[in-house]
């Protein structure tokens, strides 16, 4: 038998073991050993964790197993990571496949070739315009590249302008971008960052309001502006969704002003209905640079070849795992020809129900729904007074009754729904709605 040909029925007897162990999953820990295991991990990490969650590595698409034994659905994701959710057969099996490689990791200098194949499927279906590809780990890693490389396009402008309420990273450049002060508590201001207003659905002039804001802007500081960093939904906000318009409008003024555009897909690859919510909302003429990541399992900067940064600015030890690089590959070439996109594909599909299950619960429930917002696999909803107490509150009895979600936003807080679109069955969906209405 040829190697290639020992390699794939060994690789088949591992899946059937690994459909084995699924079958057959049983408790490895007890309720106190579970306690006392995540007692441990806190006192390591310096604080607990959101809530007592230690999966077992056993899990079926939109379910996992937690290492006491107890199933739950689960509609966090990682903060939105596992679009396939667990235990993909399918995904498996590409990650075995890679992981036999000769790198765990694969970097800048040397490189096998699931880094040119992910680089070329990335710009296969980018938005028109962009040209160029840099691979790097987190989205905060892909958010640094490409600030680096605007400021260097500009000349060493240091600006940056954002939109109120946004969140870029936890580095330290992109927690000052971030707009949570919190989040850069006795951390020193370096650059100057200016906010605009985000649209607001509720003010008939928000679409000139947040372009007045944004021409004060420029006509005030616009000589030290590098670029206008931008999320199509915004996420940590609370999925806020704008319309095109309103985007188009701002980004004129930017084209009038010569001021670069990014657009920050870190949170949206995948999950707005479209791969690239850029596309989606016919916005590739006035992106300049687009950051992706999370579904993507690692992080890359697409841009148009005019932004190509200088050799030395941008490198990195590493650039992805190889099982990432493999998986993430995988995961768009299913995406794409799976039916998952567009007016009729699946996250639309999902969206739809998901908006129905919520408006018939705030029927059911008056004045505990409102506030429903997002798109595609990405859905947003304020519960009560929207206080950030009561809503984690909620939160964790949805836990405790096998529902795991995650908020958004802070006063008023919201609960963000990561749909694991790619595996979700409807029946899953109507499930995690008769635990959320108990909880409620």
């Amino acid at each position: 038998m040829a190697s290639q040909e020992k390699f794939e029925a060994a690789l088949r007897l591992m899946l059937e073991a690994i459909d084995e162990r699924a079958r057959e999953a049983r408790a490895p820990l007890s309720p106190d050993a579970m306690r006392a295991e995540l007692e441990r991990l806190a006192r390591m990490r310096g604080r607990p964790a959101f809530y007592p969650y230690l999966g077992s590595g056993v899990g079926r698409g939109a379910r996992a197993m937690l290492a006491d034994g107890r199933w739950v659905l689960d509609f966090a994701l990682g903060i939105g990571v596992h679009l396939f959710g667990h235990g993909d057969r399918d995904l498996i099996a590409t990650a075995i496949r890679a992981a036999a490689s000769d790198l765990v990791m694969q970097g800048n200098l040397i490189f096998n070739r699931e880094y040119g194949a992910l680089m070329e499927t990335l710009l296969r279906h980018a938005p028109a315009g962009m040209e160029n590809c840099w691979l790097a780990l987190s989205g905060a890693d892909a958010n640094e590249n490409a600030l680096k490389l605007l400021r260097q396009k500009r000349g060493g402008r240091p600006g940056v302008i954002a939109f109120g309420g946004c969140f870029h990273g936890r580095t330290s450049a992109m927690a000052e971008i971030t707009d949570r002060p919190d989040y850069r508590f006795s951390q020193p201001a370096t650059f100057p960052v200016h906010y605009v207003p985000f649209y607001d659905r509720n003010d008939p002039d928000s679409i000139e309001k947040s372009c007045a804001a944004l021409r004060t802007i420029v006509r005030r500081h616009g000589d030290r502006i590098a670029t206008f960093v931008v999320e199509l939904v915004q996420g940590e906000a609370g999925f806020v969704t704008a319309p095109r318009e309103f985007f188009v409008a701002l980004f004129e003024e930017c084209r009038r002003a010569g001021i670069p555009v990014w657009a920050d897909e870190i949170q949206t690859f995948a999950r707005t209905g479209e791969l690239f919510a850029t596309a989606g909302l016919g916005l590739a003429d006035y992106v300049d640079v687009i950051t992706v990541g999370k579904v993507f399992q690692g992080s890359a900067v697409l841009l148009r070849r005019e932004f190509a940064p200088d050799p030395g600015l941008i490198s990195g030890t590493f650039s992805g795992a190889t099982v990432a690089m493999a998986v993430a590959r995988r995961m768009i070439e299913r995406l794409v020809e799976g039916g998952m996109f567009g007016p009729e594909g699946r996250e639309r599909e999902l969206e739809r129900l998901t908006r129905e299950h919520l408006h018939a619960l705030g029927k059911r429930r008056p004045g505990t729904i409102s506030a429903i917002d997002g798109v595609g696999a990405m859905i947003s909803f304020r519960v009560g007074d929207g206080s950030l107490a009561s809503t984690r509150a909620l939160i964790q009895r949805c836990f405790n009754a096998g529902l795991v979600l995650y908020y958004g936003g802070h006063e008023p807080a919201c609960v963000r729904l990561f749909l694991p679109a790619a595996v979700l069955t409807n029946e899953e969906l109507a499930e995690a709605f008769v635990i959320l209405d108990r909880c409620l």
